[in-house]
């Protein structure tokens, strides 16, 4: 028996023998191209998109079975030229543009999605699903992804509205409230290295929507968990356990599935949706307080996740027996000769990039934390605005983040496409990050008797904020595609710190500085700043780590008691001759 689409391979491939159903048979025979001579040896279009890039009539390796147990590029099995031959296969995305065939722009897939909207001989539905399946799977799979990060925020920043009436109902200081709030780091700070970890091992295909269903539940429980409060911060702890692993697999997606020259208009695109996310929160949840009380807030938006897990799990089962998506993609990313699997801790922890790219993230965070939990209530109490009406404030500073964001990530992969090196980009990205919103920010204590220009000043600062996304947010693809979940899980690591320290330290200012807001909050965000940008200019880089290479034990190590050896053996990775026989030996110098 031979593969359904055609692989050489025997046994046929899993996805092949699935698409032996008589349905799913029919699907790719009107899918493939007419059996005329191209003037390229890649196929169009019409091809099946898993077999794109083999010249026709000839031998066909899956790249499906390209997979290895632990996610990652791996030989089919026997052979290394046949597994280079496989990978060095270009892959072209649904409706994208390839050597001789006709191009296929924006332009084209924006008639094409107007033209089955407007058919009126079909249901709504239909026509909206027609017009969604029509978009290039890459397409695709960034806007899902940007959803999710939607929901993700809107579960974040429901508490910092809902807070308010809460506190009153339950009588809460300001310094239970910050605790309160804190509650959801505490989840989001331990879970980020193992959310990084399962990311790389099984991808952020399968870890994600683990991640979002755990958030979800913690939200709609949220009502029945403030009986106490302790089970209130652990219910919200748990919703930062599993908002904690969205980032590294987003990471992991993109280093998987998106040129190195797209990446920065992907990550601004996904990381956009937080934006989004933060203004829809604040303009739904007020108005579902007024009618519903503030436990229906948490109901509501947990209900959302628990929605787009299911819409998750099928949509990537419709790629995949498309031959499309992330599980059908030739993955990219490179594989150490010395690979046995293992994480090279020494080798991160060794690289001053990676080192200065995690307090960078700390310090980006610190204003980022600190703002969405207790701007709502800095707009109330100090500005005496309504609930309502402090909420739609909160609008404007994610508004200007995506505004700017818009024009951080075409404007860098600009930049790198004109000839900039990617360092120089990276920090003049992020010292825009800095330095814009450290003026914005010292400013705003002046003007608190004129509202709108406190206002004002504060959107700047979160706007300006965005061109991150262009910076330390992008570094961690740079530093290593193949580790890039588990780059970002650790930086999440630190920058989830002024989360829980961060929100926990304004609350008590606030209560021993009799509420002087520009001490409590503004300040210590500035002072972060100017840290942050003097550290990433002088120390970052986004020249590519051999982390690999550089996992040799430290010379301390030798001086551990044996138990201790014993316990993490298996973290030493050995180097590999050319025949792939390791020596026992650690790979690089020893440190």
């Amino acid at each position: 028996m031979t593969c359904p689409l055609g692989c050489s391979r025997l046994p046929p491939c899993r996805a092949g023998t699935m698409m032996a159903d008589k349905a799913l048979r029919a699907r790719l025979a009107r899918a493939t191209p007419a059996p005329f001579p191209r003037p390229s040896p890649t196929p169009g279009r019409g091809a099946p998109a898993h077999h794109r890039g083999v010249p026709f009539g000839g031998p066909r390796t899956c790249p499906l079975r390209m997979r290895s147990p632990a996610g990652r590029t791996a030989a089919s099995g026997e052979g290394g030229a046949e597994t280079a031959t496989t990978q060095a296969a270009p892959r072209t995305a649904p409706g994208a543009s390839v050597a001789g065939d006709e191009p296929a722009d924006d332009v084209l897939v924006t008639e094409q999605v107007a033209e089955i909207l407007q058919d009126d001989s079909k249901p709504l539905t239909e026509r909206v699903g027609g017009a969604w399946d029509s978009l290039p799977y890459k397409l695709r799979l960034l806007l899902a992804l940007s959803s999710c990060f939607v929901i993700c925020n809107m579960d974040k920043v429901n508490i910092s509205v809902a807070i308010i009436p809460m506190a009153k109902d339950l009588g809460w200081s300001p310094s239970v409230k910050g605790l309160v709030q804190s509650s959801f780091f505490w989840g989001y700070m331990v879970s980020q290295l193992p959310g990084g970890f399962l990311a790389n091992k099984f991808g952020g295909r399968t870890v994600l929507p683990g991640g979002v269903f755990l958030w979800s539940a913690a939200t709609a429980a949220v009502p029945l968990a403030a009986q106490s409060l302790p089970t209130l911060c652990l219910s919200r702890a748990a919703v930062g356990l599993g908002e904690a692993v969205a980032p590294s697999s987003a990471a992991d997606l993109v280093a998987r599935c998106i040129p190195a020259n797209e990446r920065a208009r992907a990550m601004s695109f996904i990381f956009g949706g937080l934006h989004v996310g933060s203004i829809t929160g604040l303009l739904v949840a007020p108005g579902l307080i007024e009618s519903f009380g503030w436990e229906s807030v948490f109901i509501v938006f947990g209900g959302l996740g628990l929605l787009w897990t299911a819409w998750w799990e099928a949509e990537m089962k419709r790629m995949l027996l498309a031959g499309e998506g992330p599980e059908a993609a030739p993955l990219s990313l490179p594989k150490s000769d010395s690979d046995t699997g293992a994480l090279p801790w020494r080798g991160f922890l060794r690289s001053r990039p990676l080192q200065a790219l995690a307090f960078t993230h700390f310090c980006n965070n610190w204003m980022h934390y600190t703002m969405l939990a207790w701007l709502p209530t800095y707009f109330t109490e100090t500005l005496h605005l309504e609930l309502s009406q402090a909420a739609q404030v909160s609008l404007l500073p994610p508004l200007a983040a995506i505004a700017v964001s818009t024009i951080a990530g075409p404007s860098a992969d600009g930049l790198i496409e004109r000839g900039w090196p990617t360092s120089r980009v990276r920090k003049t990205a992020q010292a825009l990050a800095f330095l814009g919103p450290l003026g914005c920010l010292v400013a705003v204590p002046a003007f608190q008797d004129q509202p709108w220009v406190a206002i004002a000043l504060i959107a700047g600062a979160l706007g300006l904020n965005s061109f991150a996304l262009a910076g330390l947010y992008c570094n961690h693809q740079d530093l290593s595609p193949r580790y890039a979940s588990v780059l970002l899980g650790m930086t999440n690591t630190a920058a989830a710190v002024p989360g829980i320290f961060g929100v926990t330290l304004t609350g008590l200012l606030l209560d021993q500085t009799d509420s002087d807001w520009g001490l409590s909050l503004f300040y210590p965000s500035a002072m972060w700043f100017a840290f942050g940008a003097a550290v990433f200019v002088a120390l970052g880089s986004s020249d590519k780590q051999d982390f690999d290479g550089n996992n040799a034990p430290f010379a301390w190590e030798a001086r551990l008691p044996p138990w201790i050896k014993r316990r993490f053996a298996g973290a030493d990775v050995p180097s590999a001759d050319a025949n792939g026989n390791g020596n026992g030996n650690g790979n690089g110098k020893a440190g």
